[in-house]
């Protein structure tokens, strides 16, 4: 798959400007939403790294924790990644190092000064709240703890991933979210003032130029607002 690049999100991002709030419509009856898409069980798409890795580089990163929430308020997220090498009969692949970062419910990543958003230009350098990183168990699966990640001007709502194997980087991802639980996340109560993300997945910069890598791309969520989601994603590597 062709990398995107980098400047290319951030040329869309300031081209939109301010964020404008959608008019939103809450589905009626219960906030309960479960999708039930195939886990990837192929090669995960190459992506571009995108914006705000770990300052000093993901390989220097020392944040390794299971809960990266670090006092961030949001609608929680359990997430199970499972690695597999799809070279060897989809073979889980223990003591592999996933690393994740992602924004806040309003838009923000942890470590970086002057993000413009819907609060107004912020500065969060020194903070490292929603980022860090797991080593696959022998199922060859990491857990993080952390919340529905919200949004900023153009970009569909995502969490990035390194996937590294003794110190070499082997592969480098983001997660799509299904837009039908993400508009009813964001229309409940910590995420209303951001309102639904304007930006498809299918018009993003980085998922949107294959349908099929898409779907690759798309965790399965399941649960609720008041319960939380968890979210279940193959990691393929061709080993």
């Amino acid at each position: 798959m062709e990398r995107k690049s980098f400047l290319k999100t951030f040329a869309i991002a300031a081209a939109t400007g301010p964020m404008v709030l959608e008019a939103c419509k809450k589905n009626s009856g219960s906030d309960d939403t479960t999708t039930t898409s195939t886990v990837n069980s192929d090669e995960t798409p190459t992506e571009t790294e995108g914006p705000y890795p770990y300052v000093g580089g993901e390989v220097n990163n020392p944040l390794q924790r299971a809960d990266v929430t670090d006092g961030q308020t949001g609608v929680a997220l359990n997430l199970i990644l499972t690695v597999i090498n799809v070279n060897s009969s989809k073979a889980v692949v223990p003591n592999v190092r996933v690393d994740m970062w992602q924004c806040n419910k309003d838009g923000y990543y942890s470590g970086y000064a002057n993000q413009p958003g819907i609060l107004g230009t912020q500065s969060y350098v020194g903070k490292t709240w929603l980022r860090g990183y797991q080593l696959s168990d022998t199922n060859g699966q990491v857990k993080f703890t952390t919340i529905y990640p919200g949004w900023y001007a153009g970009r569909a709502t995502h969490i990035h991933l390194e996937i590294f194997i003794n110190g070499v980087l082997k592969k480098t991802a983001q997660m799509a979210f299904p837009e039908t639980v993400s508009d009813v996340v964001y229309v409940s109560s910590l995420y209303s003032a951001h309102g639904i993300n304007t930006t498809r997945n299918a018009s993003d910069s980085v998922f949107g130029d294959s349908a099929s890598d898409l779907a690759k791309e798309t965790l399965s969520l399941s649960g609720s607002i008041s319960a939380g989601y968890t979210g279940i994603y193959t990691i393929g590597l061709a080993l």
